[in-house]
């Protein structure tokens, strides 16, 4: 799905990533995240936290939690606004500013204490009301700050050939893969939370996508998808990546089908009922399944919350059928003609028929009248 020179381009970026992950600065796909965590924990001594921490991204000596925030600037523009901060899990908030190149502007440092609501908002002409640390006197080791610089290269390269469109980078390309493949239309709306594509005839699709393979940071038969509670999509796509960033699986799977939700892992893949393989499965322990045809055959297995859908609208027309029905009995003496006028002897309340024997009568004594009169002359 991707031309010789984009490929080349993951191989790259492939390489950069891995080049991190071997210096200690990454440990997942969060690149920015990570990049960010490491830049704080070097500058303030910090001991990195476990990942499964909440809320604390490294301790100092004396024992404060650190919470690390990373955003990518450009022009200097540090308008920033975090919500929902949990203030009561950490002491300190430490912000950590990038250009395009990943090479820290600024630090700014917010004790917790001092965050109202739970809420922090930064703009370029307010930054100065916090503490900041500037860039100059952030130290990385020439070494690493190389090779943050090579991985941010590598990423504007991608950024550059329309691979991708965000810092979602994982995400991205698993969604270029399915939209692709399934013919699918991308969603412009970045913040349309829980619809990523659809297709022509009106399905909506969650993608989710994780990179799979062995090595030393992806031992993970319990890789798990995240953030499916309450999605409305019809149908949620499963890819999964190789080391290169190339598709390594593809699955479709009814979203109402999805028995936990809250924490699914891959291997729904091999588990939920009505799961469709798009593209055959290169790993071991995640199953190719049954093959998906189209979606002619998808809305002929339509799940319970589709079929529901699908009833809905079948009242719909049913109701529309008889409004039309309605509407055309109520408008039907307006739009015939009035019928000629006729005699029922068995229905002398019928206003025209009344009306014309009436007339007929006062006709007759008239003519019988105006006779008599002639004669009587």
């Amino acid at each position: 799905m991707f031309t010789k020179e984009q490929e080349k381009l993951l191989d790259n970026f492939a390489d950069k990533s891995d080049q991190l992950f071997d210096l200690g600065v990454i440990s997942t796909d969060s690149f920015t995240g990570e990049i960010g965590e490491y830049v704080v924990c070097k500058h303030f001594n910090l001991k990195k936290s476990n990942r499964v921490t909440q809320a604390v991204d490294g301790f100092s000596v004396s024992g404060e939690k650190y919470q690390v925030k990373a955003k990518v600037v450009s022009r200097n523009n540090f308008s920033y606004n975090l919500k929902d901060l949990p203030t009561d899990l950490f002491d300190i908030l430490a912000i950590v500013y990038f250009d395009n190149l990943y090479t820290p502007l600024k630090i700014v440092v917010i004790p917790s204490k001092k965050i109202k609501n739970r809420e922090v908002k930064i703009s370029s002409s307010t930054i100065s009301n916090f503490e900041n640390i500037d860039g100059a006197k952030i130290k990385i080791p020439i070494k690493v700050k190389t090779a943050i610089n090579e991985f941010a290269v590598a990423y504007n390269s991608l950024e550059k050939a329309e691979i991708i469109r965000s810092r979602r980078i994982v995400g991205d390309i698993g969604e270029f893969y399915a939209c692709r493949k399934l013919n699918l239309i991308q969603s412009e709306n970045r913040n349309e939370k829980g619809i990523d594509a659809r297709h022509e005839n009106g399905l909506t699709f969650e993608i989710k996508t994780r990179r799979v393979y062995e090595s030393g940071r992806r031992v993970s038969e319990t890789r798990r998808l995240n953030n499916l509670v309450g999605k409305t999509a019809d149908y949620l796509i499963v890819v999964t990546l190789d080391r290169s960033f190339k598709c390594a699986g593809m699955w479709l799977i009814p979203m109402q089908n999805l028995t936990n939700p809250k924490s699914a892992n891959l291997k729904v893949v091999n588990t939920t009922v009505g799961t469709m393989n798009v593209i055959p499965s290169k790993i071991s322990w995640l199953q190719t399944g049954v093959k998906f045809k189209g979606f002619d055959l998808k809305k002929k297995v339509l799940t319970k919350s589709t079929k529901s859908k699908s009833t809905t609208k079948t009242s719909l027309t049913k109701r529309e059928t008889t409004k039309k029905s309605t509407t055309k009995t109520i408008n039907k003496p307006k739009i015939y003609a009035q019928p000629t006028p006729t005699f029922d002897n068995n229905n002398y309340n019928n206003f025209g028929c009344g009306g014309c024997f009436s007339w007929t009568i006062i006709i007759i004594v008239l003519l019988m009248l105006i006779g008599y009169l002639t004669d009587g002359k």
